[in-house]
């Protein structure tokens, strides 16, 4: 099968402008010059193959920008030189308005993330911030509104009083993780307030739960926080169970499971222990 081998010619053009060319540009001087027929891909294809590198990766972004066709001349520098301080959005607009570009908040924070242009924008408060209503009355911030103040007044909690919905103590619910809970405080942190049913059933019949302990469900249901069905294991029993899908609706399945566990744990700390044995004899 013939190989078709390009003249001498093409290998001195793309070698000559590779470097100040895209891949497209410099396809179509090579088919005007020498009446090839290279597409953007070909001409990719064929810098790599003779090891022609082109200036996207030969020149630096300050040099990119002066041979580059993509983007409206100065439009990277103006960014560049305005960028302090102006959030995506009013660079966007302003990029807009002087370039004739279609920028979006979107596409200019990508843009200024792709070329390492820093805004200093966070667009959150700084340390420090001082909020633009410090220190003002209700009706300096209502602006003396007659309207406006009332109805701020009357939306407004008074000192003393209690969310409406609020919830009395010795409230059961169930919380966003599954287990029920207890309400047995107005005030507080929300573990202040509220504590875990099945603990503190446990512990009003056995007492205070060991540190390392749980206390778990023999049928496996959170719903279920009567005294016959928890029971008190280690997290690392808890976990190996957890591990190998061994709790069962059953409690007897579940309780011979757990005695399996136990069983292969206390294996495992003898064969830990006779291999320390083993290393401490040599």
């Amino acid at each position: 099968m013939a190989v078709y081998r390009y003249p001498p010619e093409v290998h001195e053009l793309v070698k000559k402008y590779a470097p100040v060319m895209r891949d497209q540009e410099l396809a179509e001087k090579c088919n005007q010059e020498l009446g090839t027929q290279f597409t953007a891909n070909k001409m990719k294809q064929f810098r790599g193959n003779h090891g022609y590198r082109n200036f996207q990766k030969q020149l630096s972004s300050e040099e990119y920008w002066k041979y580059q066709t993509k983007w409206p001349k100065g439009m990277f520098e103006f960014i560049r030189d305005n960028s302090w301080g102006v959030s995506s959005k009013d660079m966007a607009q302003m990029v807009n308005e002087k370039f004739g570009t279609d920028f979006n908040q979107h596409r200019m924070k990508c843009f200024r993330a792709k070329y390492g242009i820093k805004s200093g924008v966070t667009g959150w408060y700084q340390k420090g911030h001082a909020p633009g209503t410090k220190g003002k009355t209700l009706e300096e911030i209502c602006k003396h509104d007659p309207e406006k103040l009332a109805r701020v007044r009357a939306t407004q909690f008074k000192k003393g009083g209690r969310p409406v919905n609020e919830m009395p103590i010795g409230t059961v619910t169930v919380a966003g993780n599954g287990y029920k809970v207890r309400k047995v405080s107005m005030t507080g942190s929300q573990w202040e307030r509220w504590e875990l049913l099945h603990r503190a059933v446990w512990e009003e019949h056995n007492g205070p739960i060991p540190e390392g302990m749980a206390v778990t469900f023999r049928d496996g249901d959170k719903m279920n926080c009567d005294i016959s069905n928890l029971m008190l294991i280690s997290r690392g029993e808890a976990a190996a169970m957890a591990r190998k899908g061994l709790w069962s609706e059953d409690p007897e399945l579940s309780e011979t499971a757990l005695a399996m566990v136990r069983l292969q744990i206390e294996a495992n700390k003898i064969r830990e222990r006779r291999r320390n044995e083993r290393k401490c004899s040599k």
